[in-house]
């Protein structure tokens, strides 16, 4: 199963729902298009009737389709927000998140500097800047030259990512099960002779 920092992309449920709903419709297609003679069908030994097949189908094919929207919708959140994540983790397995202290470092550092200029105290030189600020400042632009490097080397790998994970989360977790048990129901229903047992 497809893993993202470490974290599946879709459910273990969800891929057994899905996988499921795709034999059983696959089976349900086969079996009608090909007009398969159902008339020795058993179940551990017992004779059951050929139009048994149909009501079974469709009940397994709208049990799963059912079972693998509900997961799959809790998938669908946990993807958005792993991809909304302000985390960036490095090769070297060190992690920079962007979040209140980093912004805040900022913040106060502008500040400051704001005043000073304000007040017409702005130093034109370097040895003039105060030793707090000239530090805050320096760990700040070191801060942020660092994450825009991890951002720019992790971005390319992450345009790939996501390209390929909403592949895997849309069409391959979702619509393809989906529009294959679409394509099962309406053969059945087409093709299918469903009995009701008699009371």
């Amino acid at each position: 199963m497809p893993k993202v920092s470490g974290k599946e992309i879709i459910s273990d449920l969800t891929e057994k729902n899905g996988r499921r709903l795709i034999v059983v419709s696959f089976l349900s297609i086969i079996v009608k298009l090909y007009k398969v003679n159902l008339s020795e069908l058993s179940v551990f030994g017992v004779k059951l009737p050929a139009e048994l097949f149909d009501v079974v189908a469709l009940i397994l094919i709208t049990y799963f389709s059912y079972a693998l929207f509900i997961n799959w919708i809790g998938d669908l959140a946990g993807f958005r927000l792993w991809f909304d994540s302000h985390r960036m983790d490095s090769e070297f397995g060190t992690t920079m998140k962007l979040d209140k202290k980093f912004v805040g470092g900022g913040v106060r550092l502008l500040s400051r500097l704001c005043e000073l200029e304000k007040n017409q105290n702005f130093p034109t030189k370097t040895e003039d800047i105060d030793s707090d600020i000239l530090r805050e400042f320096t760990d700040f632009k070191t801060n942020v030259e660092l994450y825009c490097v991890r951002l720019d080397a992790a971005g390319k790998r992450f345009n790939l990512l996501s390209i390929y994970g909403y592949y895997y989360v849309w069409f391959q977790s979702f619509i393809f099960p989906m529009l294959l048990s679409a394509s099962a129901l309406y053969i059945l229903f087409r093709n299918g002779s469903f009995m009701f047992p008699d009371r």
